[in-house]
């Protein structure tokens, strides 16, 4: 076991590999356009039963909803059922989050994502010389990843800490790799960009996110996962069983997976976003971009952002899993598209990844047989 000043956002190791590519072509419900909704709504049904954890879910097209619906518990001891108000924690969505903070400071020329951490951060170790902000937003830092640590989930992370210890056991070591190298899923590495954040803005980062992007676009019930505080409107959370969920201390998820929100907030955050009313056009374009390694490989994270394909249109986004809560939040950018599906269990519902790109794919097909 390493120093007990440890960090996490995303709780299973399985979280931090890539998502599994999707087909091509995904198999769809027969509907008509003006059936899409009743569609959409037996996709989703058919994956989450009354009685147990479930799901609120969001389907979008062109800023109009064409799903809005909670499905099963979202407390099965008192038996109340999700509503799509209700608000989840998202996990690693939250990376979203602290990406678009971060170009919003460079927009505004007050950090450059070519510079290294050091500039920002004066007591960072000599090892990470070459380690720059851009490597911390594409997780190829080589910084080494806290939540990967060896008994991390049945101790450390159920202590609180501040966010400063949650990247100082990283300080002595080497880094796993040569920055810039190869692609590592990294909390530590977003766990940093929160402290630069702060840094650079002279506010705490959850105050720097409520002031620079909620407040303004109207997220009411985007705010810190504090489990300190009272959440109006929070779900519990169940592994299986449904058992509660692990007990972890939320002050660990930070920069990383701290947030809180619904599925109306984030879809609404997603299309301000795309749209550049948060950021400039230039740096939605860079975020959506994925990465590219010195040996020519794309890495398929961009800037905060996932990117993939259903049924050859592109979508960008970011999911997250964290006190058995899934999130999924994606857009098909080129359609005006986006579903959101946010989870209270340990996948009673099956892959919320998979579900996400279901709906997605059932509103595409919808407008192609319209077009036609």
């Amino acid at each position: 076991m390493k120093a007990p000043a440890l960090l996490l956002a995303l709780p299973l190791a399985a979280a931090a590999v890539p998502p599994a590519p999707v087909p091509a072509s995904v198999p769809l419900p027969a509907a008509h356009a003006d059936a899409l909704p009743a569609a959409l709504d037996a996709l989703v049904a058919a994956r989450f039963k009354p009685e147990l954890p479930g799901v609120a879910a969001l389907v979008l097209k062109d800023g109009k909803p064409l799903l809005r619906k909670g499905y099963g518990m979202a407390s099965v001891e008192l038996g109340v059922p999700v509503r799509p108000e209700h608000v989840f924690r998202i996990g690693s969505t939250t990376k979203l989050f602290t990406a678009t903070a971060i170009l919003l400071l460079a927009d505004e020329g007050r950090l450059a994502l070519d510079a290294p951490v050091a500039r920002y951060l004066a007591d960072a170790p000599p090892q990470w010389s070459k380690v720059t902000l851009l490597h911390l937003l594409t997780h190829t830092s080589g910084i080494p990843n806290l939540s990967m640590d060896s008994g991390y989930w049945r101790t450390t992370a159920r202590l609180d800490h501040q966010p400063e210890e949650l990247v100082a056991p990283v300080r002595v070591r080497p880094l796993d790799f040569e920055a810039g190298e190869r692609f590592a899923y990294n909390n530590t590495g977003y766990n940093l960009l929160g402290l630069v954040i702060e840094k650079v803005s002279a506010q705490g980062y959850y105050e720097f996110v409520d002031a620079r992007i909620a407040r303004p676009l109207g997220l009411k019930h985007t705010v810190a996962g504090d489990d300190r505080q009272l959440i109006p409107g929070l779900v519990s959370g169940y592994q299986l069983g449904p058992k509660p969920a692990r007990i972890l201390a939320a002050s660990n998820l930070y920069a990383a997976g701290g947030l809180v929100s619904t599925v109306d907030d984030l879809a609404s955050f997603m299309l301000a976003l795309q749209a550049g009313r948060i950021v400039s056009p230039a740096s939605v374009a860079r975020m959506n971009a994925s990465h590219v390694l010195p040996n020519g490989e794309a890495t398929g994270y961009g800037l905060g952002t996932w990117g993939r394909r259903v049924n050859g249109k592109r979508l960008v986004g970011h999911g997250g899993y964290i006190l058995n809560f899934y999130s999924q939040l994606e857009m098909a950018v080129d359609s005006g598209i986006v579903a959101v599906t946010l989870h209270n269990g340990d996948r009673f519902g099956g892959d919320n990844e998979e579900l996400s790109k279901r709906l997605i794919a059932a509103v595409q097909a919808a407008g192609a047989r319209t077009a036609n």
